[in-house]
């Protein structure tokens, strides 16, 4: 071969070198993942934002279907999909950005936008997908939808204070006007007490509803936590129904700047639902520490447990399971709670029992 030709051909091998280093620096440095597939689905490209998002290294995808990236029924469903695709070549996302479900390598689901591209390399198709991970727009989604339902919840909640909390307080005295006329061992005493026990009921159900609805904001003072949580075991120990519950506290933590009274609500609402999971007997353990400028308060009680399939539920506007329960309390927690700045997170030990801890900034 003569010396110019050696040297053009030199000079071609150099610059597709170069431009293959160009293109994967490109998709290395990439914020978005990015995805390559054969027509058959199995991964032949996977950038290092596409390791950060799904917690696979490139080589524990190299070569598998990328069907290990999605969730069911999503993956038993995509050779199918590619199959059609190479039969009939109609295709359904191809050009098309869709947002999708993914599937990590610890098992957990997000919510992700995927924009596939199609190329022929060779005379093989070749499939590029480039993924974005929605989590924090979705999060920011649901939370302006939470939002704009409370504030459609507060106007329905006052309108109802006004126009059913005061003339159910006038049918209650009415009731004991008469109650109080009938001797104290007839049946009909019997029947108004019921009558007043149930509108006292609903009364309870109006304030928890206003409260969710329509929560004040809080007035923060310096807050010794333990004192907090010990007062209100006392409170809640003037209730007979519970006077069989053992409830421990252990540990410290800097005081909080919080609103006493709310926190007050957070910490009874808690060590009620426990002593009603244990059937109003057992005990209960509160924890208190500081944790990375946090002041964590756990309580654990030792009943059987929340099912795995309503843990997701549990902080959902009147859902419950106690047969007469308003499904607030929990709802109203976590709305007092992230009004200081804090969250809460509920977990359930193999062991049984579940643990609900509360976290505040020291400075909220």
């Amino acid at each position: 071969m003569p010396d110019r030709q050696l040297a053009g051909h030199a000079s071609l091998e150099e610059r597709l070198r170069a431009s293959e280093a160009r293109w994967r620096a490109i998709i290395e440095s990439s914020v978005d993942g990015i995805i390559v597939i054969d027509a058959h689905g199995h991964v032949e490209a996977f950038n290092p934002a596409a390791e950060r998002l799904f917690g696979y290294t490139e080589a524990e995808v190299m070569g598998r279907n990328v069907s290990m990236l999605m969730p069911s029924p999503y993956h038993e469903e995509h050779d199918a999909y590619l199959a059609r695709y190479r039969e009939s070549g109609v295709h359904r996302i191809i050009g098309v950005g869709r947002q999708v479900t993914g599937r990590r390598k610890d098992g957990t689901t997000f919510p992700l936008h995927l924009s596939v591209g199609e190329t022929s390399l060779e005379g093989e198709k070749k499939f590029t997908g480039i993924v974005h991970d929605l989590s924090d727009r979705v999060a920011m989604e649901e939370r302006l939808r939470e939002q704009a339902a409370l504030a459609r919840l507060g106007e329905m909640a006052a309108v109802l204070a006004h126009e059913v909390k005061n003339p159910l307080a006038a049918v209650r005295g009415a009731i004991e006007v008469v109650g109080m006329r009938l001797p104290a061992d007839s049946r009909d005493a019997a029947v108004v007490k019921e009558i007043v026990s149930r509108i006292d009921s609903l009364n309870d159900l109006m304030k928890d509803l206003l409260l969710f609805a329509r929560p004040p904001r809080p007035q923060p003072v310096q807050v010794e936590v333990p004192s907090l949580v010990l007062s209100t075991i006392a409170l809640m120990k003037e209730d007979p129904a519970l006077a069989a519950v053992n409830i421990e506290v252990e540990g410290s933590a800097p005081p909080v700047s919080a609103d006493p009274g709310l926190l007050s609500i957070v910490f009874l609402n808690l060590l009620v639902n426990g002593a009603h999971a244990m059937g109003g007997q057992g005990q209960i353990n509160v924890s208190v520490s500081a944790t990375n400028g946090c002041c964590q308060i756990a309580f654990r009680d030792h009943g059987p447990g929340i099912p795995k399939d309503i843990r997701d539920k549990i902080f959902t506007p009147f859902f419950t399971t106690k047969s007469r329960g308003t499904g607030l309390g929990l709802a109203t927690v976590k709305r007092l709670v992230e009004a200081h700045h804090g969250v809460v997170k509920v977990q359930c030990p193999g062991e049984g029992g579940t643990t609900v801890t509360v976290q505040l900034p020291e400075n909220s």
